[in-house]
């Protein structure tokens, strides 16, 4: 078997590498190979932790595999999406509720990632049967019924560098929400646990077995008491976590059906029909961004508030953004 790597692989460690692209063979038996010097690379014995480059060639003795030879999807999925911002390294979609962004364990109906591919297939960016082992992917979330940017990484070295950002915390996600009552300004943290059994998160004070810490900022852009329209900057990534954070606090997002006021969000349904909460990842800016992704230089992308919610916005405040 002879693989020549290309540029989405580049940067990968051989054994990550393998793992991905011999799908159907045994971890055990690919690590039985290398360790045998079965596995070389221009050559030389492969070890596992060597970083594969572009154009290196491997050649792999005594190890068969269907993978490789297996036809891959092609995406035919309709795109709905609103592109936000888009180069050749990123892609920034607005996603509407209603959708995932990955698929779950429990249903097969197309995803966020679906569309994007189809897009991306569409315009000649990705073929999945010329690439080896990568998939633009997306580097955060949102849940099925959050709606606001989502941002892709196109290549390999792209989506590896904006991976590095998210950990690093230099990849800012601000939201807007309109929660009931007043909240005051500042950092909030806590630890949140999620139960698998009903798809719900709790949130306490206090750390715990199966607890994580998650933290956000809140700054209040106007209030009439009964509602407060606010700014969320996301500290941690959590699942469900700001929804989930600030009920705890007394103060739920409105619309939300897990963790909303029903009465509030009754009367939202039957003048708006808002089934969703109203949480909106409306703001992203890369910080001090290197290598491949430099040129960004601290940008901020943006998206105005959806039709739907600028109404809803509009008749409780009373005013623009």
């Amino acid at each position: 078997m002879r693989i020549e790597i290309g540029p989405n692989e580049a940067g990968q460690r051989l054994d990550k590498f393998l793992r991905k692209y011999l799908k159907d063979v045994p971890l055990s038996a690919i690590f039985k190979t290398i360790r045998k010097g079965d596995v070389r690379i221009n050559g030389a014995k492969g070890k596992e932790k060597t970083f594969l480059e572009e154009g290196d060639v491997i050649e792999i003795k005594y190890l068969y595999s269907d993978a490789p030879k297996a036809k891959k999807k092609v995406y035919d999925v309709e795109p709905e999406f609103k592109v936000t911002f888009e180069d050749e390294n990123i892609l920034m979609v607005e996603k509407w509720p209603g959708i995932l962004v990955h698929k779950d364990n429990e249903g097969s109906d197309p995803t966020l990632t679906d569309q994007v591919l189809t897009y991306l297939y569409r315009k000649g960016e990705f073929d999945p049967n010329e690439e080896k082992t990568f998939s633009p992917s997306p580097v955060n979330r949102l849940d099925r019924n959050t709606s606001g940017i989502v941002i892709y990484g196109k290549n390999y070295e792209a989506l590896k560098a904006l991976n590095e950002m998210i950990r690093d915390g230099r990849i800012v996600k601000n939201y807007y929400a309109i929660v009931k009552g007043r909240i005051k300004d500042g950092e909030y943290r806590a630890y949140i646990e999620k139960r698998t059994d009903d798809n719900i998160s709790s949130v306490s004070d206090e750390a715990g077995p199966g607890k994580k810490e998650i933290a956000m900022t809140v700054k209040t852009e106007e209030s009439t008491g009964q509602f407060s329209l606010v700014e969320l900057d996301l500290l941690t990534g959590r699942s469900h976590q700001l929804r989930a954070h600030l009920a705890s606090l007394g103060n739920p997002i409105i619309g939300d059906p897990k963790y909303g006021d029903k009465e509030i969000n009754n009367y939202l349904i039957n003048k708006y029909h808002l089934t969703f909460q109203f949480l909106y990842a409306y703001k992203v800016t890369f910080r001090n961004p290197d290598g491949k992704l430099e040129y960004l230089g601290n940008k901020v992308v943006a998206e105005k508030l959806p039709p739907l919610l600028k109404k809803i916005k509009s008749d409780l405040f009373k005013f623009d953004l």
